[in-house]
């Protein structure tokens, strides 16, 4: 860790290596791209040449269970976008008070 830290590295969380299909909504359009890298904090993503990205456009991915059934939707903000990848950084979820009537 310590020689990673010289050198700069930022990352809150550690990073995992993987390959497989993730749907990228941008409210206009769903896109399948690939899963390349993911952490608690983000995602690096492969996208097809007809996304067109913007430096901090948030977007939803939903992102399939590998092992069951279903997936989990998480919404994120694009932080770098180069070669047709997106690094993505994960926006926390307001959750409603346990207290909150509706």
């Amino acid at each position: 860790m310590g020689a990673k830290m010289m050198f700069g590295e930022r990352r809150l969380h550690e990073r995992k290596t993987c390959t497989f299909s993730v749907d990228l909504n941008d409210d206009t359009k769903i896109y399948n791209c690939h899963l390349r890298d993911l952490s608690l904090g983000g995602a690096l993503v492969e996208h097809p040449e007809t996304f067109k990205p913007k430096l901090g456009q948030v977007l939803l991915l939903t992102i399939p269970y590998r092992k069951r059934m279903g997936y989990v939707m998480v919404k994120g903000k694009i932080i770098r976008a180069r070669f047709g990848r997106l690094a993505i950084v994960f926006q926390k979820q307001e959750r409603p008070s346990p207290y909150t009537t509706i």
